[in-house]
């Protein structure tokens, strides 16, 4: 049976939807500290640039809450109070006038852009013709600037070879087919992950749990995951290990590991991917102090860098069409990214004595909509699928510990199949 580029899209999206972020582009471009910001919310009320709440808590770093029609900006012990159509908002106890009252508008709230960062100590400029909004503000912990803090938390690891992760993320799905919406697919989704990582020999080991949070809509599902430096095996409910090729050549890790034993390449390697950087409010967990970092990308630097990175991973792989015809692959990809909607957003918690990153929370969302470039009949002689949407909003946190600890594989019998023994429909 002949296997599916459609299937095989679909997966890659869902690797793709952890690293990318929004890019529907705006007329009000912004640049914070030099960097281009990915897809602001920004509007222009009679040459007041007014922006999202929530966009500006991410560029910042400070924290946004609301409680009705009043918001509160927090940012290193700074609190400014605002209220939805007053054109005076309090920063502390001095009152700082507003070039127009901050709006909210279904789930958005928008403040002026220019009063807002400058109450927290930005230099704003404007660029007319280019439309741009320039923020500038040093920024640093300790002396630090948030590039140099992920160097010393980087170099800070190396000194151990191995860790693990635990964590969990919940998503919640829309699915429509040919603009009807799939009722009994699953909403919601509940994920529980553990797993261990070696660095050299490189070594990886996940343990994956699935459960739909509606009652009895589908069992959980455990799925395992294993990769050397050779091979990549995975084993599926009541189902025998099966193995495949890696996703990339083992050329490839070699290179990333020697990017990430050097921090200096690695925070060149974060800079060319287009990762945005800044520091978040300093927050205390179970007693022990972090600083935190946000980060977030620019997906027109991401996806540039990114195009290289797929084209090997395409020649790389045994999946069938897409090893014969990675051309296609990319290209179907390429077509979905041009109309997709994506974000992506996470929270860095790096511990204050160890330097270790103890805490990663983060947020993704992703709207597509996808063409079957293979629309033929089923099995059942009914029409195939011409069209398939999805929206997904995922929310995670993960934590970092078993630094040292020796690594244990998992036992893989010899019932292990490899992957082209198998066959994969849509």
């Amino acid at each position: 049976m002949r296997k599916s580029l459609f299937f095989v899209v679909m997966l890659a999206l869902m690797t793709v939807v952890l690293v990318s972020p929004a890019f529907a582009a705006g007329e009000v471009q912004l640049q914070v500290n030099g960097d281009m910001v990915p897809s602001p919310i920004l509007y222009l009320d009679n040459d007041v640039t007014m922006i999202s709440a929530d966009t500006y808590a991410r560029l910042s770093g400070a924290d946004f809450s609301e409680a009705g029609n009043d918001f509160t900006i927090t940012e290193n012990g700074n609190i400014l109070s605002l209220t939805n159509g007053k054109n005076e908002a309090m920063l502390g106890d001095q009152a700082v006038e507003l070039p127009r009252a901050p709006l909210k508008t279904d789930d958005v709230v928008y403040v002026p852009l220019r009063a807002v960062s400058s109450a927290f100590g930005f230099e704003v400029g404007w660029d007319t013709e280019k439309w741009l909004v320039s923020l500038v503000r040093d920024e640093t912990r300790d002396g630090m600037t948030p590039f140099d803090l992920l160097a010393k938390s980087t170099a800070a690891s190396q000194a151990y070879n191995t860790y693990s992760m635990d964590g969990t993320y919940d998503m919640d799905m829309e699915m429509m087919v040919d603009g009807k919406l799939v009722e009994d697919a699953p909403q919601n989704l509940a994920t529980t992950l553990t797993g261990q990582i070696q660095n050299d020999p490189i070594q990886l080991y996940m343990i994956q749990k699935v459960n739909a949070n509606e009652a009895g809509q589908i069992p959980e599902m455990v799925i395992e995951m294993y990769m050397d430096g050779e091979k990549m095996f995975m084993k599926m409910p009541d189902q025998d290990w099966l193995a495949m090729d890696l996703p990339f050549s083992p050329e490839f890790w070699k290179e990333q590991q020697d990017i990430q034993s050097d921090p200096l390449k690695a925070i060149s390697q974060m800079k060319e991917m287009g990762i945005l950087v800044n520091y978040g409010n300093d927050t205390t967990v179970n007693g022990q102090d972090y600083y935190v970092v946000n980060a977030s990308l620019d997906i027109d630097k991401f996806m540039e860098n990114f195009q290289e990175m797929f084209q090997s991973a395409m020649q790389a792989t045994s999946s069938g069409e897409a090893q014969e015809n990675p051309a296609d692959m990319q290209q179907q990809m390429q077509k979905i990214m041009e109309n997709a909607q994506l974000d992506y957003f996470y929270k860095i918690l790096i511990n204050k004595e160890t330097l270790i990153s103890d805490i990663i929370k983060f947020n993704a969302k992703m709207d597509l909509t996808m063409e079957n470039p293979e629309p033929d009949t089923t099995q059942s002689g009914e029409q195939a699928a011409q069209e398939m949407s999805m929206k997904f909003d995922i929310n995670g946190e993960f934590t970092i510990g078993g630094l040292g600890e020796p690594f244990k594989a998992p036992v893989i019998d010899n019932n292990v199949k490899n992957m082209e023994q198998t066959q994969v429909t849509p």
